[in-house]
């Protein structure tokens, strides 16, 4: 899994329905990105929303899913 944050690329290490937790340590505040799942060769992007601001620090990250018209009025 990949979140793509304007033109900066993140490795995912978890997901769930309201969280990520990232493999490296990365601060931004609060914005939308797009996650890229692959699986099997197919990929999904997933528009999503940071509830609050990422810190170094920060080890679950509050998300919020976006329909893809939501993602075109926040970005």
């Amino acid at each position: 899994m990949v979140l793509r944050i304007e033109n900066q690329l993140l490795q995912v290490a978890q997901m769930g329905p309201d969280f990520l937790i990232l493999k490296d340590f990365f601060s931004s505040p609060a914005r939308s990105g797009i996650v890229t799942l692959t699986v099997d060769g197919e990929s999904e992007e997933i528009p999503v929303h940071f509830r609050a601001s990422i810190t170094p620090s920060s080890k679950r990250i509050a998300i919020t899913e976006l329909e893809t018209a939501d993602f075109a009025t926040t970005a």
